[in-house]
């Protein structure tokens, strides 16, 4: 998910580079102004929430002042009720702005580099580098077809449980992907390489940063 920076002109950025940079995905430009409106509405909203928690704070202080004053502290009371309530629909309208904000920043890709070919077919993508030839070798057997012919894998019952792409690992299976896992741990850490173990689960806003969320929406899993 791009910086909502970049969307600043204030900042010195040029959306223009953001709309130029859609139309060369063929995706949705208005939708770059559209990220701007709604940022300028949640920043404005937010200037009015904080400023009435400001004035909260002013009226807090002086319900304070009355009661070490021993005076009558009710209208004051009052005041920083209704100063609770301004703040809660305000919060609720600040969170509105964000969520129709970031739903939408969240389409945009990365922006496409210069150098990119512009053209609506993947058939014209630019080959940069190739590394040895192709091989061609006809009747070989694909690695579904493999895994059950040697009975390494229940693909059956990992559907069954996990859905379509599930499987099951067993035997000699199992002890292969160990192997696999292992040289590629001994090749990597050769070469300077740190092994790490990851968590197994990302927040929302933190896997946004590094992929296009709306894209896979429907084939992430998600914790409710």
């Amino acid at each position: 998910m791009l910086d909502i920076n970049l969307f600043r002109e204030e900042k010195g950025n040029n959306p223009e580079k953001i709309r130029e940079s859609q139309r060369r995905r063929f995706a949705n430009v208005e939708i770059v102004d559209e990220i701007i409106r709604f940022d300028n509405e949640w920043r404005q909203r937010q200037f009015e929430l904080d400023n009435l928690r400001r004035e909260f704070n002013k009226q807090n202080k002086r319900v304070a002042q009355l009661k070490i004053a021993k005076e009558d502290a009710t209208e004051a009371i009052k005041d920083t009720e209704e100063a609770k309530k301004l703040i809660a629909d305000k919060e609720k309208e600040v969170q509105e702005a964000k969520d129709a904000l970031y739903s939408r920043l969240s389409t945009i890709g990365n922006l496409v580099h210069d150098s990119v070919p512009f053209d609506n077919n993947e058939d014209n993508n630019a080959v940069i580098r190739a590394w040895g030839k192709k091989r061609v070798e006809k009747k070989l057997r694909n690695h579904v077809d493999l895994v059950e012919l040697l009975g390494i894998a229940d693909l059956k019952k990992g559907a069954d449980v996990a859905g379509g792409r599930g499987f099951y690992l067993k035997g000699d299976g199992v002890r292969l992907n160990q192997a696999l896992i292992n040289f590629g741990l001994e090749f990597l850490e050769k070469r300077g390489y740190t092994a790490l173990q990851t968590p197994f689960f990302m927040r929302k806003d933190v896997m946004a940063k590094w992929a296009l969320l709306a894209q896979f929406d429907e084939e992430l899993y998600k914790i409710i």
